[in-house]
């Protein structure tokens, strides 16, 4: 199974990540809009595992996010924003949503999370067999 995230205005599929995977996105994308920066997702949960995404509204939330990442000196802060807002960047992108960055600081996160080598570095990975290893240093 999987969560599908469609495009409010044009019904069109932007995202169908495994189920666990959205419910763990929706998650977070739920608790920074509602607790930590108050304002609206743009993010509909319809049915459990479909959400419709309201691009307007999505936007500026995105864009809170951004700033709020550069405005905070907390590390803990930022470690989970880190999870979080490379893959609320990527939503956008595949929305069609324009994330600018307001400033060079907020254009070079910007990079940073669109970077997809990024995801592949430093990720520790368990084989069946039990090896371990790091994701994408070619073993």
């Amino acid at each position: 199974m999987s969560y599908i995230f469609t495009l409010s205005d044009t019904d069109e599929d932007v995202w169908e990540p495994a189920l666990a995977v959205g419910q763990l996105f929706m998650g977070g994308v739920n608790a920074l809009g509602s607790l930590v920066l108050k304002v609206p997702t743009g993010l509909d949960d319809v049915s459990g595992d479909w959400v419709k995404v309201d691009t307007g509204q999505y936007a500026v939330f995105v864009g809170a996010a951004l700033k709020r990442r550069g405005s905070t000196g907390h590390h803990e802060f930022m470690t989970l924003l880190d999870g979080l807002l490379p893959v609320m960047i990527m939503l956008a992108d595949r929305s069609g949503i324009e994330i600018t960055g307001a400033g060079p600081a907020e254009r070079a996160y910007l990079e940073w999370a669109r970077d997809r080598d990024r995801v592949l570095r430093g990720h520790v990975v368990e084989q069946q067999d039990g090896a371990v290893h790091f994701w994408g240093d070619g073993a």
